[in-house]
């Protein structure tokens, strides 16, 4: 039982003369009853069969604000009638009525009932709705798709339009034979295919799906963009699908984003009245426009189901901005040919001021520029040539005194089709070159939206929300001005006297400049990468000149210099690290880290071993380290002086500006490295690495006396940590031992700055460890039963439903991203090219570490039917193939490595001196390769040695 409604200023007084158009007369007597049933009557009004279900809609009403007010409710079968007060709303929706065809007639009192069939032999079917007469001047259409789905679309006229979908979904085949499990997955797989066609298919700008799905979303840790974390028990697989649908046809879950009580969720009680479900739902296309969902438990008729309601708004502001948006400047391009040229003729002067030798620089490449600029916008005009006639007869009836109100009126209103005709043929046909091009689908749609958020309202320390612009922009600048201001004294250690490094090369400016990143913005001045990219020869001989001497640098040409140095200095950063450290380290990866993890939780599961784990975050990491903290590691790594000292200047005295609207905030910078630069986080790894080495976790120790060891001893390499830049993972076997690491840590990162979360720090053990608690500075931390990893979600069981349904949402996600552009084309190749460089890497991401299990394979199985058809259409590989080649490729790799790192070393690993218990172990990880790749006197990590051999034994 569900429902849906909206707030209105008038709400909660039915018979208060403003809301005069919403009353409802009653009319006793006669009314035709359902076929194939006898009338039966209440108060003189006819009642439905046992088996319906109801929703009720209020007529929209226009305010002084552009909102209108909806109501709508969805109930379990026959309680439309069994209450009087639900025969006075607007709209119901009804489900499951016993007859065999469809039923379309008036009620004596102005009602219109809509029906759909029954299905034959079954008691499945008559979904429909029961309109109320003071709306029906809103009803456009209305359609029974089946016995399962009925539509009902509003015309609100300058509000927009509005369907709502009303469905009846089948159950779920947990406790059925294996016939009947797989004539029931058919059922559902045909059920929810139908439902998203149909959603597909309807284009109104409101859309609300709503009904029973006999699905159970559940309560929910982390929150995704289409649901909450509100529910009610755990998620079944009706709920796994439910979860994809809203990826699928991008709505939003009502229910889960508001928080109620258990008491009052439950839409659904058992016949025994043991078990409450919650699975009647309402979703939407705009989020915006939900503003509550929640159980109305003294509505009460004796039904199962008890009734839902949701609050909605129509804003007709938001609709007319997403109709129509304002066109932004477009990037120039650059004839390489007349630039090169204009460089080359250009009188070059070399200034001993490096601010003014900088300002003659950027002032030479814009003149430069200027002849050799290109017009850059290959989208096609706004307005096409029919929609300019258009405007410009409207003009002309406007002007002629001859005219006649309904022609002026049939312009007007041809005028607007052909200019949103124009804007959709405009994006459409952008969008298409775009992907004939093989070019960023994603860039060109951020090239497309014409418009900026404009921030409305700021909280202040106190929590009170100030939506003054003056307001705003002094808690901005105090809010930045804090985070940056130097908190913790660090002093320099003394370095080496400064020795003479080799002069910069125009070859290393080329390689720099081919590595930059095209369309960001550029600086205060105007020097943009696309610009640099173009200049050729002549410009890098002319930068490589600039570089070798003192010189202020701004925004690109400052990260092209970063560029220059990082390369010289990254072989020498990243010996400093250890293996444990991966992130923005060349030829390490996320996976590295992921495969260590899991393999640790896998070994300790297999051989019951005690583990525990923290999580750590620390508060804004890369804007809190100290700069001194920088320069001294960077002088701990053996870097050159002089390259501390060029480091050191370009961070003092540095700033940064703000603009929320039309003022410039300038905030000044005492702390942290710079967000987007390319050597930030080699400086941000080093100095982390530095305060690390304080610990003597990495030393190597005396085992026979292993009272100061900690972490886990992996075939005599002791393991206490694996970093991804600042995303920290800790290993124990004790909560004890957990927390002293956790505060020795946490003790070290003050000392260069660094704050841990306490809100975000978590924790996690498995059913062998200790029941004791995890504390840091005497604060309990949150204990966890799953965490996000590096884009996983890892658990103490290797239990992979969860990020199945991740990896599944992610999937649709990305289809949701280019299904704009893949609708359109015709080249099968084209299609099947931008569905595997979009959807294929999202749903498979990190499967090259998932264990091969019969569980795994059945819950992927949904995904591959969804799949399907798409391969049918655009030849894209297969998705199970895809997963399958990318875990043996990568298992080769591990398996040939040669430089030690945790990857390589667990997954050799067999715990010594710890017997494994009796009976069958979980799937592992290398059971696959065990059993399909070892061949007869070689064991499968001997065959993965030779790269040859191991391309020729498996699916590659």
């Amino acid at each position: 039982m569900s429902a849906l409604s909206t707030n209105s200023p008038w709400q909660g007084n039915e018979d208060n003369q403003t809301t005069k158009k919403l009353k409802h007369v009653q009319q006793d007597g006669p009314s035709p009853p359902p076929v194939g049933h006898a009338p039966l009557r209440y108060r003189g009004l006819p009642l439905p069969t046992r088996g319906d279900q109801i929703s009720e809609q209020q007529d929209t009403i226009e305010t002084d604000y552009g909102r209108a007010t909806v109501t709508v409710y969805v109930s379990e079968p026959s309680t439309a009638a069994r209450s009087l007060p639900m025969q006075q709303k607007s709209n119901c929706s009804r489900q499951t009525e016993t007859h065999s065809s469809t039923y379309c007639k008036t009620w004596p009192n102005g009602e219109l009932l809509i029906l759909g069939h029954k299905v034959p032999g079954k008691n499945v079917g008559g979904v429909g709705f029961l309109v109320n007469r003071s709306v029906q001047h809103l009803v456009d259409s209305h359609e029974i798709v089946n016995a399962r789905l009925g539509i009902l679309r509003l015309n609100l006229g300058k509000r927009g339009r509005l369907t709502i979908i009303n469905v009846y979904s089948p159950t779920s085949p947990e406790a059925e034979s294996k016939a009947k499990r797989e004539e029931k997955e058919k059922e559902l797989d045909d059920f929810y295919r139908k439902l998203e066609e149909t959603i597909q298919r309807e284009k109104a700008y409101y859309i609300f799906v709503l009904g029973d799905f006999n699905a159970k979303m559940g309560k929910c840790a982390t929150p995704s963009i289409r649901h909450g974390k509100h529910g009610l028990g755990i998620r079944n697989d009706n709920g796994e699908r439910l979860a994809e649908l809203l990826d699928s046809r991008r709505l939003y879950h009502g229910n889960s984003l508001f928080e109620k009580p258990d008491r009052r969720r439950w839409t659904w009680k058992s016949p025994n009245g043991d078990t409450t479900n919650e699975i009647d739902h309402i979703l939407a296309n705009r989020k915006w426009s939900l503003l509550d969902v929640a159980v109305l438990p003294s509505f009460d008729v004796g039904s199962d189901h008890r009734l839902v309601r949701a609050k909605v708004r129509l804003n007709q502001k938001f609709l007319k901005k997403d109709y129509h948006q304002p066109s932004r400047p477009r990037r120039p391009t650059y004839d390489i040919t007349t630039l090169e040229e204009k460089i080359s003729e250009h009188d070059w002067q070399l200034l001993d001021d490096p601010t003014a030798d900088y300002e003659s620089l950027c002032d030479g490449l814009i003149r430069c520029a200027e002849p050799a600029a290109r017009p850059t916008s290959s989208l096609p005009p706004r307005l096409d040539q029919r929609a300019k006639d258009l405007l410009r007869r409207r003009g002309e009836v406007k002007r002629d005194p001859q005219a006649t109100h309904l022609e002026r009126l049939t312009i007007d209103k041809a005028c607007r089709m052909a200019v949103q005709e124009s804007l959709a043929n405009r994006r459409r046909s952008a969008l298409l070159q775009t992907a004939e091009k093989r070019q960023s689908l994603k860039k060109k749609k951020f090239e497309l939206v014409d418009e900026r958020t404009v921030m409305t309202a700021l909280k202040d320390e106190n929590g009170q929300l100030k939506t003054s612009r003056n307001e705003m922009e002094r808690l901005t600048v105090d809010f930045y001005t804090k985070l940056f201001r130097s908190d913790v004294p660090v002093p320099r250690t003394p370095t080496p006297p400064p020795e003479d490094e080799p002069p910069i090369l125009p070859e290393e400016v080329k390689y720099a400049i081919r590595k930059l990143k095209v369309g960001t913005a550029a600086g205060p001045d105007n020097i943009s990468s696309e610009l640099l990219k173009a200049g050729g020869d002549s410009l890098y001989r002319l930068l490589a000149r600039h570089f070798s001497k003192p010189i202020s640098l701004l925004s690109v040409v400052y990260k092209l210099f970063t560029k220059v140095i990082v390369n010289r200095l990254e072989k020498q950063l990243d010996n400093f690290q250890p293996p444990s450290q991966a992130g923005f380290r060349r030829n390490y990866s996320c996976l590295d880290h992921i495969h260590a993890l899991t393999q640790v939780v896998e070994r300790h599961r297999e051989h019951q071993m005690p583990l525990a784990l923290a999580f750590v975050d620390y508060y804004k990491a890369f804007d809190s380290v100290e700069i001194n903290a920088v320069l001294n590691a960077l002088a701990s790594a053996g870097v050159a002086t002089k390259y501390v000292e060029l480091i050191a200047n370009s961070n003092e005295g540095t700033s940064t500006t703000i603009q929320l609207f039309d003022k410039k905030l300038s905030i000044p910078i005492r702390k942290g490295v710079r967000q987007g630069d390319t050597i930030s986080p080699k400086l941000f790894s080093t100095a982390l690495e530095d305060a690390m080495r304080q610990l003597g976790w990495d030393e190597e120790h005396d085992w026979e006396d292993s009272t100061d060891i900690r972490g886990i001893n992996i075939d005599g390499k002791v393991l206490t940590n694996l970093r991804f830049a600042d995303d920290i993972v800790l290993f124990s076997s004790s909560t004890t031992e957990l927390s002293s690491m956790l505060n020795d840590l946490d003790e070290v990162g003050k000392k260069i700055g660094l704050k841990m979360n306490v809100k975000k720090t978590q924790w996690m053990k498995n059913r062998f460890c200790d029941q004791g608690k995890v504390t840091l500075e005497g604060r309990d931390l949150q204990e966890v039963t799953s965490y996000i990893y590096l884009g996983r979600e890892v658990n103490m069981v290797n239990d992979l439903q969860a990020e199945i349904g991740r990896r599944k949402r992610a999937g649709w996600a990305a289809f949701n991203s280019i299904k704009e552009v893949t609708s359109q084309l015709k080249d099968p190749k084209l299609r099947a090219h931008i569905f595997e460089a979009s959807i294929i890497p999202a749903i498979s991401y990190g499967t090259e570490v998932w264990p091969d299990t019969k569980k795994n394979a059945t819950a992927l199985r949904t995904s591959y039917r969804a799949l399907e058809h798409l391969r049918q259409l655009s030849q894209i590989r297969d998705l199970e193939e895809h997963i399958q080649r990318g875990k043996h490729r990568w298992s080769g790799h591990v398996i040939r490595r040669q430089d030690d790192r945790w990857s390589t070393r667990l997954t050799h690993w067999i715990p010594r001196n710890i017997k494994r218990p009796l009976g069958r172990p979980p799937t592992r990880w290398t059971d696959y390769f065990r059993k399909n790749i070892s061949q007869p006197g070689r064991h499968w990590m001997t065959v993965a040695q030779d790269r040859a051999a191991w391309r020729t034994c498996g699916p590659r």
